[in-house]
């Protein structure tokens, strides 16, 4: 296989309020132990894609803290490595900080590996998949970039305002819109590419003399009329998540072990920064269905549908329903949470009884005391 080049994109992340004011999204936590820039980082080094890039948007001291070791993601740790990309020229100004600035400011990374491929992935869509696949079809048609897609039939009601492309019968992108909730089945993309490298410095030129503000995605819109574009479709499971909603109820449905299993798979690791914490403690008090508790988690009240994060400490009479505690954090006793995201190291002590709905999980603020 030919050198390939590995991209996770973080400037298509979405802004989910508060729970990323301090934090860029891939840092986030999902399901107590993994953050989300594990997941297209795993899936790059499981694909033998030992060279990645971080397009960083904004924090980058979050996906610092988090990378540390960046090691754990490079199967070859001679010839490979994870480099966090940062654009600090343009880094305050939202219009000019955009993914082609940021891979033009980075140019560096493409020229000295001699690589003739790149694939770039996003963190908030997570699947699980061997780019070889695609890389493999990519080549064979001689295509100069391809576009990975999933086909829904429930578009109506799920991922309003994600991207979804329009193909021709020869599988060549049309044109990419937004998904308005007027048709069942759509093609979402899953804004995952694989580009020549020729063909990404000639977007890099194209961008730089059309319009400073032109993303990679605008680009490729803008081009897929006179260039042909080539798409995959993909027949896994995916999650978009691009809302604080949606972050509660992927972690909800990733309860579901038989969805669970076909995005963590046995057989393709995802691989996570690792603390030293000691297994997770039950006490007598405790009773837990259908969760994730992580290491270093003292129990003693009950915890049902729920993620809970290292070293949260849930006291006897504590109730927990349908929420996301995140690590550090401390419930009292009594306390009763239902559809609650508690951030990092926020403690609730004196009320004692707080509910959001599926629809509007209440957010309780890092390291706020309630």
């Amino acid at each position: 296989m030919a050198r390939v080049l590995g991209l996770v994109n973080l400037h298509s992340s979405p802004n989910l309020g508060e729970i990323v004011k301090n934090r860029s999204f891939a840092a986030l936590t999902i399901l107590g132990r993994y953050s989300f820039v594990d997941i297209p980082l795993s899936n790059l080094s499981n694909s033998n894609i030992n060279t990645v890039g971080i397009l960083v948007n904004r924090c980058p001291r979050s996906m610092i803290k988090h990378m540390d070791n960046a090691m754990i993601y490079t199967n070859n740790t001679k010839l490979g490595k994870t480099i966090i990309c940062y654009n600090e020229q343009y880094a305050n100004n939202n219009l000019y900080n955009t993914d082609i600035n940021n891979i033009l400011e980075n140019e560096w990374l493409i020229d000295e590996g001699k690589y003739k491929y790149v694939v770039i992935a996003p963190s908030h869509i997570i699947y699980s998949f061997d780019f070889n696949k695609v890389l493999e079809e990519h080549i064979s048609l001689k295509s100069d970039i391809t576009l990975l897609y999933k086909r829904i039939n429930n578009a109506k009601n799920n991922y309003i305002d994600q991207d979804i492309i329009d193909i021709d019968s020869d599988g060549n992108l049309i044109k990419i819109s937004k998904n308005l909730g007027v048709e069942d089945e759509v093609n979402v993309s899953m804004e995952t590419y694989i580009i020549n490298i020729d063909k990404l410095k000639s977007i890099l030129r194209f961008s730089h003399e059309t319009s400073k503000f032109f993303s990679l995605k605008d680009v490729i819109n803008y081009i897929c009329l006179t260039t042909k574009v080539n798409t995959y479709e993909f027949e896994g499971q995916i999650r978009i998540i691009d809302t604080l909603e949606s972050y509660m109820k992927t972690s909800m449905e990733l309860l579901d072990m038989n969805l669970a299993k076909e995005i963590f798979r046995d057989d393709w690791p995802i691989y996570t920064k690792t603390h030293d914490t000691p297994p997770a403690k039950y006490l007598n008090n405790a009773e837990v269905s259908n969760s994730y508790i992580s290491n270093g988690a003292i129990i003693d009240g009950k915890v049902i549908n729920s993620v809970i994060c290292r070293e949260v400490e849930v006291k006897k009479g504590a109730c927990l329903n349908n929420s996301i505690i995140l690590s550090n954090a401390y419930i009292s006793e009594d306390a009763k949470l239902e559809y609650v995201i508690v951030d990092k190291g926020a403690k609730i002590i004196h009320v004692k009884e707080l509910k959001g709905t599926k629809e509007h999980p209440l957010y309780v603020g890092i390291g706020d005391v309630i």
